[in-house]
């Protein structure tokens, strides 16, 4: 062995090895001594390694314990020079149940508080040597190793150094067999937990749910190895339950991850799959460890699970390729390399191969992850996109049955326009005819006979100079105000009355809205007030005409009342005049009622107009 340079990590490869049998576990010595151990030291070359029984051994029922060996190693460190920095013991890795204890120079430095079987022995040591005050690095070094007879055992090369030059390794090792794991596996269960609450969103898409179920089984799956440096919470009995079994829900969730992929799924395999692991959850339970150690029997179980994954990977490649699942074939290489990770890490795990090595499983599981993640990813863009081209196509329906109903409603609204003119102008047509026209008319028959002087001509004329305004003003907007319709006839009758000597009394007071005052029934109120005007003008010699509103509760009273002689109502009703008659029709026409009450002392003419019944606007 040569002697380093101060600043240049030692590396030990070579050491010796002395194995003490025993029954049960006990706590390490305080001080060990290598000379008083029984036996003889064998010189060893390191890393070390004991290989693993496939079958333990028998319980045979001793009070004493189970069979246990204690292994120890002693190494020799040459001279080193006096520094003023501690110097460290890295040890990358002591691949065995039970527990470890380092001595120097028989001193006890370091022992382990961790379970029997799951006790963190991938994670590396980073022991201080001489970190205490006046402290020596030591000259010997004693590892204790106490583990159960069938486990086997072995430890690493060591590496003796002041942690400048060497934590980068002990930082490595660390990163690589516990950190990446521990991230990766629980990075896998965030997003598992994210595509589980999606799933519950799109019930449909089973995928999602898979995801999960393959998150959860490889977080469970790879905490043995990041856990164990502390005691754990659970017994070791359950802990090789759960660590055993999340491989078969793994391989389960794979399995139907192919099925969704290549949807060409086979029953039987279903049933063998499921049933394979169902069967070994049931019989690994702790409570028949009595009869069926799970531990004891791991690497046969690992074995078994190795031989259903190829059976499972080939049966996904070949449903893959003939359904021509670009997805289905991907895993499926991925699936390959992981059944090779996997038969690496068994013979890694029964010291096939060197213990120094890494296990590959949770890389195994971390590239499972990304192509999960891809897969899903390539599911959720797809079914996006079909819903946008839903969305898109019900878009463009809605837009075209949108133009339709559009194109449709311009129509009827063309259609109504020219109805609405039409009507208007046979409204206008038939009041001009019974109105303006029939006095021009009645005065023309009286030209051509003789019968007609220039006053007359003159009163015709302004009586149709009036029914011209008025059927003017009724095409103003009233606003549904009746009170402004009043004022217009006022405006226009008030010089008419004035030339004949009548005084007009305005007693109005304020009415609600009419919602029913369009030009056509604007005008019937016109009509039925001007006939009450004429009248009052032409037959009753009255000098005072009182103009009055007032309100009840569903309805609007217009009253007219003159000073005049009276008229006997009933006879001219039914005698040979129409403006009686006209008025009464124009009232009907628009849901309204008139009352005449005459007398020697006057008459008084009453509109009754309803505030919120439409009016049937029939045709007078």
């Amino acid at each position: 062995m040569q002697v380093s340079a101060p600043d240049v990590p030692l590396h030990i490869t070579t050491g010796q090895t002395l194995l003490v049998p025993g029954r049960g576990y006990a706590q390490p010595p305080a001080r060990a001594d290598d000379v008083a151990l029984p036996g003889s030291w064998e010189t060893v070359t390191l890393p070390h390694a004991l290989p693993r029984l496939l079958l333990p051994p028998p319980d045979d029922g001793n009070a004493a314990g189970p069979p246990t060996v204690v292994s120890w190693y002693r190494l020799q460190l040459p001279v080193l020079p006096a520094s003023g920095d501690a110097r460290y013991l890295y040890i990358p890795r002591w691949k065995t149940d039970g527990q470890i204890a380092v001595y120097g120079d028989g001193r006890l430095l370091y022992q382990s508080h961790s379970n029997v079987y799951w006790n963190g022995s991938n994670i590396p040591l980073w022991i201080a040597l001489d970190a205490t005050a006046g402290a020596v690095t030591p000259r010997t070094l004693l590892l204790r190793i106490e583990r159960p007879q069938a486990s086997g055992g072995g430890l690493s090369s060591v590496w003796v150094g002041h942690e400048q030059g060497l934590s980068w390794r002990y930082r490595l090792r660390y990163l690589l067999q516990v950190e990446l794991p521990y991230m990766s596996s629980a990075a896998f269960l965030a997003v598992g937990l994210f595509s589980f609450f999606v799933w519950f969103q799109l019930r449909g898409e089973t995928v999602f749910l898979l995801f999960f179920g393959m998150a959860v089984a490889s977080f469970v799956r790879t905490l043995h190895f990041h856990v164990g440096e502390d005691k754990l919470p659970i017994s070791d009995a359950w802990f090789t339950w759960l660590t055993i079994n999340s491989l078969y829900w793994m391989l389960v969730v794979t399995h139907y991850f192919f099925n969704d992929l290549h949807r060409r799924p086979m029953r039987w395999l279903n049933l063998v799959v499921v049933g394979v692991a169902v069967s070994v959850g049931i019989l690994t339970l702790p409570v028949f460890s009595r009869w069926l150690n799970a531990y004891a029997l791991a690497p046969l179980v690992y074995a078994a699970v190795l031989l259903c994954g190829a059976i499972v990977v080939g049966a996904g490649t070949v449903q893959s390729r003939r359904a021509r699942s670009r997805h289905g074939l991907l895993l499926s290489a991925w699936a390959c390399i992981g059944l090779l990770m996997g038969a690496y890490d068994w013979m890694l795990q029964n010291n096939h191969i060197s213990i120094e090595s890494i296990y590959l499983g949770p890389y195994s599981n971390l590239g499972a992850f990304l192509i999960f993640m891809f897969v899903i990813f390539r599911r959720y863009v797809a079914a996006n996109e079909a819903v946008r081209q839903a969305n898109a196509s019900l878009q463009t329906r809605l837009q075209a049955r949108e133009d339709e109903l559009l194109q449709s409603h311009q129509r009827l609204r063309e259609i109504a326009q020219r109805q609405t003119l039409s009507n208007e102008r046979q409204r206008l047509m038939q009041d001009m005819h019974d109105g303006m026209g029939s006095s021009l008319l009645t005065a023309l028959l009286a030209v051509e006979k003789g019968r007609i002087d220039g006053t007359m001509v003159a009163d015709v004329l302004k009586s149709c100079i009036d029914d011209l305004k008025l059927t003017i003003d009724s095409m103003e907007p009233m606003q549904a105000d009746l009170l402004l319709l009043l004022a217009t006839l006022r405006f226009r009758l008030g010089p008419r009355l004035e030339s004949a000597g009548i005084r007009l009394r305005w007693e109005l007071v304020n009415v609600p809205a009419l919602d029913w005052l369009d030009p056509r029934n604007a005008l019937h109120i016109l009509r039925i007030l001007q006939e009450a005007f004429t009248n009052i003008i032409k037959h009753t010699q009255a000098t005072e005409i009182r103009v009055a509103t007032a309100v009840d509760r569903a309805q609007v009273w217009v009253t007219v009342t003159d000073n005049g002689q009276g008229f006997p109502v009933d006879e001219s009703l039914v005698g040979q005049g129409k403006g009686l008659g006209n008025q009464r029709r124009r009232a009907e026409a628009i849901g309204a009622q008139i009352r005449w009450a005459s007398s020697a002392a006057g008459t008084r003419f009453t509109l009754c107009l309803p505030i919120g019944t439409r009016p049937s606007n029939r045709s007078v």
